[in-house]
């Protein structure tokens, strides 16, 4: 029996503290490898850094960022919406595909053999990685741009077929990533409110491409957590997770049921410490060390606190992490 790290979904608004909460794995002794899909995304991660006081050394960045559409394809998309419906639009079998294949090549060449853009190290296939790395990829929102612009091009708008190719393109990814890995994984999404069609009401979820896509998304994962922010009266910002709320469907095993909580991953790397020494206990085996790739140069930290079991069913609160603030 394989028993895998943790995996996290971490769902909010843009500024809610999603890329700021990865660089707490850093105080924790992990090697932290982020797939960055947005613009400044590097910069999120280095301010977060900066104010948690967190060794960069063992942060790792790859930037894959979707394709942007060149003049020419500019030119060419106006000249045919203007003398276009949306029918022979949708039909056009190719406007710009092949110019989108290597951004897309490049996200998955990141999970095949990371490369860090900070030291130029390559770190090989992900699937080799163990527990003592985490892999991250920020976010969703630019792994779907590139999965529509491979399938589609510059086209703007899709057939019914080509909506389910991309959605297909981020399934089957997603599936890959969580049933081979032997370490930790996360992913960062933007929400959006979508029709529940078992329920009948509109709920927050994934910003992912098409409505069918997003409900498929969190059971990928132990952990969805909604992120928020709040500015106190100071105008000093603080992050928090939330796994309790009407509005979503969350999920929580390691983190306790609530709302407030700190935006921190201490909790759930516990929570895997904790379940590692329970399995050894009962004979079973851990996620392996990998026969070739990158080890971190740091052991997970095992608490010496008493802690409660994981996921208790009592909703808990907890003060929010100021960031900010003076140390």
């Amino acid at each position: 029996m394989i028993l895998q790290p943790p995996s996290v979904l971490l769902a909010g608004p843009a500024g809610s503290g999603k890329t700021s909460a990865l660089a707490t794995q850093l105080l924790y002794g992990l090697e932290v490898f982020v797939i960055v899909t947005e613009p400044d995304g590097v910069a999120s991660l280095l301010d977060a850094a900066e104010r948690l006081k967190a060794p960069i050394d063992h942060l790792h960045w790859s930037y894959c960022a979707p394709t942007s559409t060149g003049w020419g394809d500019l030119e060419d998309m106006i000249t045919k919406i203007s003398s276009m419906d949306q029918k022979q639009l949708a039909d056009q079998r190719d406007m710009g595909k092949a110019s989108f294949r290597p951004a897309a090549m490049k996200f998955l060449n990141a999970f095949r053999n990371f490369t860090c853009d900070r030291t130029g190290q390559s770190y090989g296939d992900f699937t080799k990685w163990d527990d003592q790395c985490s892999l991250n990829v920020d976010s969703l929102t630019g792994w779907s741009i590139i999965g529509f612009g491979c399938t589609v091009g510059y086209k703007p708008t899709a057939n019914p077929g080509e909506w389910g190719i991309a959605q297909n393109f981020v399934h089957n990814m997603l599936l890959k990533i969580n049933t081979d890995r032997r370490c930790y994984f996360n992913l960062t999404a933007h929400v959006e409110k979508e029709m529940d069609e078992m329920q009948g009401v509109k709920k927050i979820m994934v910003s992912t491409i098409g409505a069918k896509l997003a409900p498929k998304i969190p059971p990928f994962f132990s952990e969805v957590v909604k992120c928020s922010r709040a500015v106190d009266a100071k105008g000093n910002p603080s992050f928090t997770w939330s796994t309790l709320d009407s509005t979503m469907d969350l999920k929580n095993r390691a983190l306790p049921m609530g709302a407030n909580l700190l935006a921190d991953f201490k909790p759930i790397i516990e929570a895997y410490t904790r379940r590692l020494a329970s399995a050894k206990l009962a004979g079973a085996s851990p996620s392996p060390a990998p026969t070739s790739g990158v080890t971190g140069s740091a052991s997970v930290v095992t608490p010496t606190a008493i802690v409660p079991p994981s996921a208790p069913m009592r909703p808990q609160t907890a003060t929010a992490r100021t960031y900010g603030a003076k140390q």
